[in-house]
């Protein structure tokens, strides 16, 4: 994402998107009464008897709907038309933004503090290489992409090898090498597909090890892989990479790691039953007016469900509220395992001083 411009006395900030990223960001930001404005075609006003023409406009719009679809690299902000480019365009008609990577978009609202430092967050992150996250055994991988909002798993490898006995050992070592010459096919296909400079490699064992001195006919594959050592491969091995901080030692500011970091940190409070970590909206609350609250977190689920059912204006206003006591704001994300285990509690903070 690039910040283009911001007027904040004027509650106006212009963003160019870059990625997928960008969008899940501007979801989560973009609400109900907002406005935005941005480039887009519509059907003009038909003449008698003729098919209308479509144009290309400009529009601003009183936003009453987003709509993010991470499968199709687009976000939808539908709502009524307020200002037109073109005065064949009636104000107070619906239309919908269709906004994906290399669009540009002016948002109109009271931006709260946590909304300014996630887009200069997305800003940050969009100049750090993007990753690729594998964790595999001999017979087993997952290949998973590091985004901001989380993990998106994108491939899996599964062969059944024969056993490990001494009759059949010439071909279990075939069969070896052949399954690591395919990851490493896959491995390069995709990370050149996605345009990923870096790769983390995992896997029990020697898995790692083994796997590193198969690229030698790889040998730029094998400068983009950094060879760490996990307890295990698939999707559980994908969050032990993350956990272990393995991420932040080749992307500084990973924001999955810096969540997951956050949230396992509030569990290991919470299960020494530690005074500096509460939980549950009426807890926190309390928090909050005792100016006790040193880091507020909240799901994305929370934030979804909630406005969803139009009861969001309480998390809103607990969100305010610590922000004027001087309290972070970070919205965790349910794409992530750690993300994903803290959406049930979907409110919890991190205090300055226990409250009793």
């Amino acid at each position: 994402m690039k910040i283009l411009s911001q007027d904040l006395k004027n509650n106006s900030i212009k963003v160019r998107v870059d990625n997928l990223d960008d969008l899940w960001i501007l979801s989560r930001i973009i609400e109900p009464l907002d406005a935005v404005a941005g480039e887009t075609t519509r059907i003009t006003k038909k003449e008698e008897g003729q098919e209308g023409i479509r144009k290309k406009i400009y529009v601003r719009l009183g936003v009453e709907k987003v709509e993010f679809k991470k499968h199709g690299d687009t976000l939808r902000i539908l709502g009524t038309i307020s200002e037109s480019s073109n005065e064949d365009v009636p104000h107070g008609e619906y239309h919908a933004l269709s906004i994906g990577p290399g669009r540009t978009l002016e948002i109109f609202k009271v931006f709260q503090k946590w909304h300014l430092e996630r887009l200069k967050d997305a800003e940050a992150a969009s100049k750090q290489p993007r990753l690729l996250l594998c964790a595999a055994d001999y017979g087993e991988a997952d290949i998973a992409v590091l985004r901001e909002f989380g993990i998106e798993h994108i491939s899996e490898l599964s062969k059944s090898l024969p056993g490990k006995k001494k009759e059949t050992m010439k071909e279990y070592d075939k069969s070896r090498s052949a399954f690591m010459e395919e990851l490493a096919k896959m491995l390069d296909e995709i990370s050149k597909s996605q345009g990923i400079g870096k790769i983390i490699l995992g896997g029990p064992g020697f898995f790692a090890e083994n796997f590193e001195k198969s690229l030698e006919r790889m040998p730029e594959l094998k400068k983009r892989i950094v060879f760490v050592k996990i307890s295990s491969a698939g999707k559980p091995g994908i969050n032990e990479i993350i956990k272990r901080g393995e991420v932040d030692k080749v992307v500084k500011g990973s924001r999955v790691q810096e969540e997951t970091q956050i949230i396992e940190r509030f569990f290991g409070e919470v299960s020494k039953s530690s005074q500096f970590a509460v939980y549950g909206v009426e807890d926190v609350q309390k928090a909050v007016e005792f100016g006790a609250v040193d880091l507020l977190l909240v799901s994305d689920y929370a934030i979804s469900k909630h406005r969803e059912a139009g009861t969001f204006e309480v998390i809103d206003q607990l969100m305010r509220n610590a922000e004027s006591g001087g309290a972070r704001i970070m919205i965790i994300s349910d794409e992530h395992e750690s993300g994903e285990r803290f959406s049930k509690i979907e409110v919890a903070a991190m205090l300055r001083f226990p409250i009793g």
